[in-house]
C-alpha cells in the first residue's frame, strides 16, 4: 500500500502500438517523454512479427534493433534524445495473428505472443531491480488483455484511443477484454467512453490527447528554415500534418486543390492513400507530399504553413476521435479549417473553423489564411497549452490515484 507521493514515484512501463522512433506523432510516446521528467518509464515497442523483420529488413528501424530481435542483446536502449529516465524495450519477435479470425488458432498464438511479451517486461523488472510498477496499455489491446495471468503490476491501465472496431479484426473482443481486467479504462474522446462504457457496463474515463506546446511554439517565436520541399513553392500554403490514412475525405482534398488554383496543398505525413482512395492525387499539380517526418520537424513546416486542415472524413471511426494535431497547430499560432467529424473536435469551435460540408470548407480557407494577427496567433497558443501534455499528466495521476484507492477497497 502507497501513499500518493511513493505511487506517484512508481516506475511507469507503456505498451503501444506506435514504436519510439515511428514515422507519425505518437500520443503514448508524448505522454511517456513527460511522465519520465519525474519517473522512470520502459516504453515498450509495438512488437515486430517474425513476417514484419523479413518485410522490413532493410529498414533502419529494425537494423538496429536486430541485436535485440535475433540475439535478445540490448533489447533495453535509452530513447535518442530523451531523458536518461526513458528507455526503449524490444520484445521478441511474435506470431504474426492479426489476420486470424476468433478460435482455437488465434487464442493459441495470442498466448504465445502475450508470454513473449510479458517475458521481456519480467526481465526488465529483474535486470533493473523493480519490485512494482504501473502498467499503462496504450490502446494495444492485442496484448496482455488478461492482465493478471501474466503481470501483477500495483496498477493496470488501459487507453483506448479509436473506434478500434472499425479498424481491427478482432479488436472489438480484446478491447472489451482489457475493459473487464485492468484497474482503470480511459478513452481519448467523449464518444469513446460512452461507448466503450455502455458495452461493458463499466466506467470509462475522459483521457484526452495533448500537446507538446514548448516544441510547436518555436513554429511562431524561431525563424526555422524552410523545409526543403517548401522551398520553391511562392503561393499561399495550405498544410497538412499526419497520416495520410482512412481518415482522411479524399474527395474534399481534390476539391480544395481544384478551388484554390492560387495556393498549395501540402500534405506532411506517410502516405497511404493509395490503399484508401481510387483518387490519383499526384496527378494534381498544386498538391505537394513531403513523406513522413519527425515530430520535430514539423515546426519547421507549420512555421511557413499559411492555415491548416483537418480533412477527416465523418463516419464512426472519426467520431471517437480526439485529433493530437489540433493542439499542435495551435500551439503554433496556426488557424485551423476542420470537419465537424467529432463532438471533441467542435469544442474548439471557439478558435478553429469547423465546416459542415465540403462547400462550406472550401468557402473559408481564404479567411481562415487572412486571419493572422499576432495577437491571434498568441490567442491560440495559449488556449493550447491549456491542453499541453504537462496538463495531462496531472490529470493521469489524478486518475490513477482514485483507480489505485479504489483497488484496495476491492482487495
Amino acid at each position: 500500500m502507497y501513499n500518493r507521493k511513493d505511487f506517484e514515484n512508481l516506475p511507469v512501463f507503456i505498451s503501444s502500438m506506435s514504436r519510439w522512433d515511428g514515422q507519425i506523432s505518437s500520443a503514448s510516446l508524448a505522454l511517456a517523454k513527460v511522465l519520465s521528467r519525474t519517473n522512470r518509464v520502459f516504453y515498450i515497442d509495438y512488437p515486430y512479427s517474425w513476417a514484419d523483420i523479413w518485410r522490413e529488413r532493410n529498414l533502419s528501424t529494425v537494423k538496429r534493433r536486430m541485436p535485440a530481435l535475433l540475439y535478445r542483446k540490448n533489447f533495453l536502449v535509452p530513447v535518442k534524445g530523451q531523458l536518461p529516465n526513458l528507455q526503449g524495450a524490444t520484445p521478441a519477435p511474435v506470431i504474426p495473428n492479426y489476420s486470424l479470425s476468433s478460435g482455437f488458432l488465434y487464442d493459441l498464438t495470442a498466448r504465445f505472443n502475450n508470454n513473449r511479451m510479458a517475458g521481456m517486461i519480467k526481465e526488465v523488472l529483474k535486470r533493473q531491480k523493480i519490485d512494482d510498477y504501473i502498467f499503462v496499455n496504450s490502446f494495444n489491446p492485442s496484448y496482455l488483455g488478461k492482465i493478471e495471468q501474466y503481470l501483477r503490476p500495483a496498477l493496470s491501465i488501459y487507453h483506448s484511443r479509436d473506434a478500434i472496431e472499425e479498424v481491427y479484426n478482432n479488436g472489438l473482443n480484446k478491447e472489451n477484454e482489457c475493459i473487464r481486467n485492468y484497474d482503470l479504462s480511459m478513452a481519448t474522446s467523449r464518444q469513446l467512453c460512452r461507448n466503450i462504457s455502455a458495452r461493458n457496463k463499466r466506467p470509462v474515463s475522459y483521457f484526452p490527447n495533448g500537446g507538446d506546446i514548448t516544441l510547436f511554439k518555436t513554429a511562431l517565436t524561431i525563424d526555422l528554415p524552410k523545409p526543403p520541399e517548401l522551398q520553391a513553392i511562392t503561393t499561399p500554403i495550405i498544410g497538412y500534418t499526419g497520416a495520410i490514412c482512412q481518415r482522411i475525405d479524399y474527395e474534399l482534398l481534390a476539391k480544395i486543390a481544384a478551388h484554390h488554383k492560387d495556393k498549395t496543398l501540402v500534405m506532411v505525413g506517410p502516405r497511404q492513400d493509395k490503399s484508401f482512395s481510387s483518387l490519383n492525387l499526384d496527378a494534381i499539380p498544386n498538391i505537394v507530399f513531403t513523406g513522413a517526418k519527425t515530430i520535430e520537424e514539423l515546426p519547421a513546416y507549420l512555421r511557413y504553413f499559411d492555415c491548416t486542415i483537418i480533412p477527416f472524413l465523418k463516419n464512426n471511426l472519426t467520431a471517437g476521435i480526439y485529433p493530437l494535431k489540433i493542439n499542435e497547430y495551435l500551439g503554433a499560432g496556426k488557424s485551423v479549417v476542420t470537419t465537424s467529424f467529432s463532438e471533441d473536435i467542435k469544442g474548439f469551435s471557439h478558435k478553429v473553423r469547423i465546416a459542415n460540408n465540403h462547400d462550406e470548407f472550401i468557402g473559408i480557407i481564404d479567411s481562415a489564411i487572412l486571419d493572422n494577427s499576432l495577437e491571434t496567433k498568441q490567442s491560440r497558443m495559449n488556449e493550447a497549452s491549456k491542453n499541453s501534455w504537462e496538463q495531462r499528466v496531472h490529470l493521469f495521476w489524478d486518475l490513477a490515484w482514485s483507480a489505485y484507492q479504489d483497488k484496495l477497497v476491492k482487495i
